[in-house]
């Protein structure tokens, strides 16, 4: 295994290559991303390839076969009573095994980099501020999950959902939107008074591995060979 020698940039490669090979690689070729992605899993991020045990994902799978089995392509086949296409079931393979290898890539990614680790490498690239910003949104999840339940339990509770179901939805929503604004009007002034600025601000430390470089470049020959071969 090397996951334990790929740093950030490199994990961002790997995802960004198997993304890129996915939208490229469409038709019979659409495997091929698939297969990209789990070698991609098995040697940096063995973790991702814990979606083979959703079933969420394998009723999503089946949904695209049979989706493209019924309503792409004309029926040239019959399944008991049902008129099949086997030109749309071949379609809808493909289409499924773009979606895993996308999966399969943000699992890694998810899985193997910390959110603080991503937005220190783009404030690198030009978006300083990034990292607070995006501490901020991570930090507020918990926070307005708490006030989004009080609010539902409350209107629960009160009968709002009995009568004017739509008005009560509303007010729901309103509420949450209204909490989470003050929330984050909160922390603003916060950080004002604590001197945060973003000409001050540093970027969070990058994790970087020795295999960053060669993996990158590695994957980008790939990915061309994959585009261009026909």
């Amino acid at each position: 295994m090397f996951r334990h020698r790929l740093g950030t940039p490199g994990q961002l490669a790997c995802f960004l290559a198997v993304l890129l090979a996915a939208v490229l690689l469409g038709g019979p070729r659409a495997p091929l991303a698939l297969a990209l992605a789990v070698a991609l899993a098995l040697a940096f991020h063995p973790a991702a390839l814990r979606v083979a045990r959703s079933a969420t994902v394998w009723a999503f799978v089946a949904l695209l076969l049979v989706s493209g089995a019924l309503w792409l392509g004309a029926p040239d086949a019959r399944l008991g009573p049902v008129p099949v296409s086997t030109a749309g079931l071949r379609g809808g393979l493909w289409m499924a095994a773009r979606a895993l290898a996308i999966l399969l890539a943000a699992r890694g990614l998810a899985a193997s980099t910390s959110p603080g680790e991503l937005a220190g490498l783009l404030e690198r690239a030009g978006l300083p501020g990034l990292g607070f910003t995006l501490g901020v949104a991570v930090n507020l999840l918990p926070a307005l999950e708490q006030s989004s339940r009080h609010a539902w339990d409350t209107l629960r509770m009160r009968g709002g959902l009995r009568h004017r179901r739509r008005d009560g939805l509303r007010l729901a929503t309103l509420t949450v939107m209204s909490g989470a604004l003050r929330r984050a009007d909160e922390i603003a002034i916060a950080a004002e008074a604590r001197g945060f600025g973003l000409r001050r601000a540093r970027p969070p430390a990058l994790r970087r591995g020795p295999l960053d470089l060669p993996v990158a470049a590695a994957l980008a020959v790939t990915v061309a060979l994959l585009a261009l071969a026909r």
